[in-house]
């Protein structure tokens, strides 16, 4: 009997567990914030999770804000995007019941 194949896991799933995840914990998720986050366990590669993420945000999977930070050592503002799930959206709805 051959063995059984392990079925790909979509890796939109694990992108909306890890966003909401840390979304949990934080104010605010950056993409560098996601980036570090990732584990060769959470089914996500560093390679390509931009493009992940872009995709996602095209889906309306992930929706993302430009906000603007200020850094009180430097005194500088900075522009960063800021993501978080979109749990109206139907792969989303399922995956948080």
């Amino acid at each position: 009997m051959p063995a059984r194949r392990q079925a790909e896991r979509d890796p939109r799933e694990a992108l909306v567990r890890l966003v909401e995840r840390l979304g949990r914990r934080r104010q605010f998720v950056t993409l560098a914030d996601v980036e570090r986050a990732v584990r060769p366990s959470s089914g996500l590669a560093q390679e390509g999770l931009p493009a992940l993420v872009d995709s996602a945000v095209a889906e309306s999977i992930l929706l993302k804000d430009l906000r603007t930070f200020y850094d009180r050592k430097t005194g500088e503002f900075s522009e960063r995007w800021v993501y978080r799930v979109n749990a109206r959206h139907p792969l989303v709805a399922s995956l948080l019941d």
